[in-house]
């Protein structure tokens, strides 16, 4: 996950197995309210599409979000997540 801030709007950049998406959010104190959705479609089946399904869905609805330390926490009624620091990536 990536995020980055375009035209005065903050984006959220999401890998799935299958497919990338971007989300454009409003932050909101500890939420996360998402407007627009874009994703590619290569209409992938079994675990890889319901993993892709899975983190769409999360982003359809307001996601609160909070930073300990090294570890992104997102939930909502949907579901949470926790994403962890991964260091540096290596130069290639």
């Amino acid at each position: 996950m990536t995020t980055y801030f375009v035209n005065g709007t903050w984006n959220v950049g999401v890998k799935t197995p299958c497919n990338g998406m971007g989300v454009e959010i409003e932050l909101e104190g500890t939420r996360w309210i998402p407007s627009e959705i874009a994703q590619t479609l290569m209409l992938c089946e079994g675990p890889r599409g319901e993993r892709e399904n899975w983190a769409s869905d999360l982003f359809k609805a307001p996601v609160t979000w909070k930073l300990d330390g090294a570890k992104l926490t997102l939930k909502n009624s949907h579901g949470t997540v926790e994403f962890k620091d991964a260091g540096a990536a290596p130069h290639m």
